[in-house]
């Protein structure tokens, strides 16, 4: 017995042909950029979640050998990385709510200078995140690209900044 025919697009992305990640991009950027943006409520997020996409099929590319449906793998895979970044987002506002407790609680307790001692005490790449998040505003996907490492590595580096700073100041 056969399997039906595959895709040509599909067989192609599996195989890694990079003129098929462009046709597939030219098809589907639009609509994934649109529902990350609505998902998201952040344009900056919605495009590095739609390029996300992307790097994940192209790492990925050996499980599309068994995808019937193209378009409906694709959008599955933005929505879990939509989801992850939204799961992500609320830790994040979680560590800040954290961070300016603790900062209400340094101002009550202690003094700048402590604060600004327990700043220097942290290793330079987790004081150097603390400040791009905190005092630059940026996200942990601009603080990737500022330091040359990936979000999850700018994120890790900004829980264990966290929480030393916790722990110093308690």
């Amino acid at each position: 017995m056969t399997l039906p025919t595959a895709n040509p697009l599909v067989t192609a992305l599996a195989t890694g042909q990079p003129e098929s990640y462009g046709a597939l991009y030219d098809r589907l950027a639009r609509s994934l950029l649109r529902v990350a943006r609505v998902m998201l409520r952040d344009s900056s997020e919605a495009e590095d979640a739609v390029q996300d996409v992307f790097v994940e099929l192209v790492r990925y590319r050996d499980r599309l050998t068994h995808v019937q449906d193209l378009d409906a793998y694709v959008f599955t895979i933005l929505r879990y990385g939509v989801l992850r970044r939204l799961r992500r987002q609320q830790k994040e506002r979680r560590r800040l709510r954290e961070l300016t407790r603790i900062e209400t609680h340094k101002q009550e307790f202690c003094s700048a200078d402590e604060l600004d001692r327990a700043l220097k005490s942290l290793p330079p790449q987790q004081r150097e995140v603390i400040a791009l998040k905190i005092d630059g505003g940026l996200t942990f996907a601009q603080i990737a690209e500022v330091l040359d490492v990936n979000a999850n590595t700018a994120a890790s580096r900004y829980r264990y900044a966290l929480k030393k700073l916790r722990q110093l100041l308690e």
